[in-house]
């Protein structure tokens, strides 16, 4: 999945990203109990990597994925630092890095403790994969945050800026989130049973 991405130039207002994300929540919230109470009627285990809705980051439990992956969009983003502007260098080699995890191509597949989500979420009608995808991205733009709050060559203003810049692109993540799951708020759980754990992995597992 592909998401516009030239990390924006004007800030984003902390106000609009409180409010987008406050609504957000909601969503995800209204979608975690929706797949909880699928899975009780399903009478399933819930999944240790159930869909958290958490207003903060929980840095210890990002993803292995996600930090591989974020390790790779880095190495890429520093090939196009311009090096003859040694002033501006760390500021475009973070707005490059973002650029960098919006745009290049993730692969994600069902880990065995997802099973019995990503049968839900199909049974809701929702890319499980395209959600994970989203979700990794998600993860790697608050690996970008923290390292520019730990990087000491950043002004204060300067870590403002490029912090802006992070909301704004997680902004579209979350909206691009709620949209996925916007399609099963409506719709009514279906109760016959949708697959084995075997029948997922088949379907999603890349070759």
């Amino acid at each position: 999945m592909k998401i516009n991405t030239t990390p924006p130039q004007s800030a984003f207002s902390a106000n609009q990203y409180a409010a987008h994300n406050a609504a957000q929540l909601d969503k995800q919230a209204h979608f975690t109990q929706q797949l909880s109470n699928a899975m009780d009627a399903a009478g399933q285990s819930r999944p240790d990597n159930e869909v958290a809705v958490s207003v903060g980051v929980d840095y210890q439990s990002i993803s292995e994925q996600a930090r591989n992956y974020y390790q790779i969009a880095r190495d890429n983003a520093y090939k196009r630092v311009d090096l003859s502007q040694p002033e501006k260098q760390q500021i475009q080699f973070y707005q490059e890095t973002m650029s960098e995890i919006m745009e290049m191509p993730i692969e994600v597949k069902v880990e065995p403790h997802e099973v019995n989500e990503a049968l839900l979420f199909n049974n809701l009608g929702i890319d499980f994969l395209a959600y994970k995808e989203l979700k990794v991205r998600i993860e790697m733009l608050d690996l970008t945050e923290q390292e520019i709050a730990d990087d000491k060559s950043l002004e204060t203003h300067e870590k403002d800026k490029l912090k802006d810049q992070i909301d704004e692109l997680k902004a579209k993540l979350e909206t691009a989130i709620d949209e996925l799951l916007g399609d099963s708020q409506d719709k009514p759980l279906e109760t016959d049973a949708i697959g084995t754990p075997s029948d997922v992995f088949s379907l999603y597992q890349t070759p």
